[in-house]
């Protein structure tokens, strides 16, 4: 269980009391779990029934499809000679041209990217530049200082339900 910090104040005077919130709260949370877990049951049966509704029907559209595509492909020259589609009453149907960049034979993508860095092509190299803010934890205030960075020091309260402990009083 996650450690929490509390957002609005529920009166707590002893630790017996205190004893008493932490057992609601794990009553609570078992609570909501059940729900949603009832809410995931039923919106997976949901998808599963709407899927095999629509599996019929998405194989309807392939076998269309492959036949529009033999279509096409049979009659190309006759149809696609000066332009590159065709509109019809319904729809259009024609030919795209397009291109897409793979490595050479016997050439991973690993090895492009290692001959990208050894030609210094940088701009065909994507790199996401973010702070490591792990890394800036464990560096000096000196150095923070030098970066533009501070660190911020909290005492912040919080409080974790022991979870079994509900789960053995809720089953009795």
């Amino acid at each position: 269980m996650a450690r929490r910090k509390p957002k609005k104040i529920y009166p707590v005077n002893t630790l017996a009391e205190a004893n008493s919130a932490l057992a609601e709260i794990g009553r609570l949370e078992r609570k909501i779990t059940l729900i949603k877990t009832q809410l995931n049951e039923t919106i997976d049966q949901a998808k599963a029934n709407a899927d095999a509704k629509a599996a019929p029907l998405h194989n309807r559209i392939a076998e269309i499809g492959a036949g529009l595509t033999a279509f096409g492909e049979m009659n190309k020259r006759s149809l696609f000679k000066s332009r590159r589609s065709r509109e019809l009453d319904y729809g259009v149907i024609g030919f795209r041209k397009s291109s897409s960049i793979k490595p050479k034979p016997k050439t991973t993508w690993a090895m492009v990217l290692g001959r990208l860095k050894e030609m210094k092509f940088c701009t065909a190299i994507r790199t996401k530049e973010e702070v490591n803010k792990e890394e800036l934890a464990a560096w000096p205030a000196e150095r923070l200082d030098l970066v533009g960075a501070r660190r911020v020091d909290a005492d912040q309260f919080w409080y974790e339900v022991n979870e079994e402990r509900i789960a053995d009083t809720a089953e009795r």
